[in-house]
Formats: C-alpha cells, sequence, structure tokens
C-alpha cells in the first residue's frame, strides 16, 4: 500500500500560484500519478481553495481549476458527519481555522502526513504527522 498524505489548501494554493513550495507540490503530484503515493484532500478544502483562487487569480480561472481538480491525482473526500464533529474538535481545542480542522481531521482519521506550509497547522505537529513545505 503507498504512502499516504494530505493536502491542505496552503499546499495546493502554493501549487497553483507558484509559490516557494510548489515544486514540493508538484513532486507529490508526480508521485501521486505514478501511484507511489496516495493523495487525498477534503472538499472543504478544495472549496477554500476555489474562493482564494477566485480571489487573488479572478473568477475564470478559479473555474478553471474547479474543472480541473477531477483529472489531477488527489482523491477528494466529502466529509461525514464524523468527519465534521472531529473538525468541531479540533477546532475547539486550537486556534486554526474551521477549514484547516477539516485537513488535519482527515490526515487523523487516514493516518496519514498532512502537506502544510500553514503557520496555523505547524502547531498541530504531534497531533498529527506535519509534513512542512513552508518556510522556516
Amino acid at each position: 500500500m503507498p504512502e499516504h498524505k494530505i493536502l491542505d489548501s496552503w499546499a495546493l494554493l502554493a501549487w497553483l500560484l507558484d509559490q516557494p513550495a510548489a515544486g514540493r507540490v508538484e513532486a507529490l503530484l508526480e508521485r501521486a500519478e505514478a501511484q507511489t503515493l496516495q493523495l487525498s484532500m477534503s472538499w472543504l478544502n478544495a472549496g477554500e481553495v476555489y474562493y482564494m483562487a477566485a480571489r487573488k487569480l479572478g473568477k475564470l480561472q478559479a473555474e478553471e481549476l474547479l474543472n480541473r481538480l477531477p483529472s489531477l491525482p488527489i482523491h477528494l473526500t466529502l466529509p461525514d458527519v464524523q468527519d465534521i464533529l472531529a473538525a468541531a474538535k479540533l477546532k475547539a481545542h486550537y486556534r486554526i481555522s474551521y477549514a484547516d480542522a477539516f485537513a488535519a481531521a482527515l490526515a487523523q482519521r487516514e493516518n496519514a502526513d498532512l502537506v502544510t506550509g500553514d503557520p496555523e497547522l505547524k502547531a498541530l505537529d504531534g497531533i498529527v504527522r506535519v509534513d512542512w513545505i513552508g518556510t522556516a
């Protein structure tokens, strides 16, 4: 069974916007395409990527991303009641956004590394395994 990692919105946006961590995310996407890595993301985080892309790049490019998303080697998961409650519990105990809580809850559920450069999520190292791709 291949290694499993969860992308948060920060990671996918870094790739989309060609930010410094884009190369690291691209390498993960390539491994997922080659089926040596399983990448997953919550639909809630995909929605966050959409609205942030719409703000930064415009609605047209955000729509293009949304249309392209199913062709990327990322397994998108729709949160169920248990996922929503797990995210709510994380949000209640840690200073993270609600969307970030969904990424962390998915990483917990799947026993997978959480790929991020979001400083809020760095604080969860130990609660989930954080694969840090941000700046030091």
